[in-house]
């Protein structure tokens, strides 16, 4: 930006609080798209806690909107592989294949994945 009037520091909390409403925006979204209860009530927080599956199908709708919206994924997405998504589920609601979705959004090196795959399971 140059030579400016407005500090990084103003501009790095701007961009937080976008980051938090965007957020939020989309936890909304997904309850909708989902037909979720009205937020807050009790059935909401019961539909919100019921199930790992939940869990993982909530960060896909999320994924899905959010691709669709044209934002940045990754954190949604390395939500979504913690909760038991898999890249096909992933590229599904990306249009991609699963292929592609790993090679845009898998952050763990190569060089990783062989060493986790090449060791013995001890039990």
């Amino acid at each position: 930006m140059g030579e400016s009037a407005v500090s990084s520091a103003a501009i790095a909390d701007a961009a937080e609080l976008l980051t938090q409403k965007a957020d939020m925006l989309l936890e909304r979204l997904a309850d909708r798209v989902m037909a979720a209860p009205t937020p807050g009530s009790r059935a909401w927080y019961a539909h919100r806690s019921a199930a790992a599956d939940s869990v993982k199908e909530r960060l896909l709708v999320r994924i899905a909107i959010a691709h669709q919206a044209h934002f940045d994924l990754a954190e949604d997405i390395a939500r979504a592989r913690v909760a038991g998504a898999g890249w096909a589920e992933i590229g599904e609601v990306t249009g991609l294949s699963a292929r592609q979705a790993r090679r845009r959004w898998d952050t763990v090196p190569v060089a990783s994945r062989r060493r986790e795959t090449e060791q013995l399971a001890i039990w």
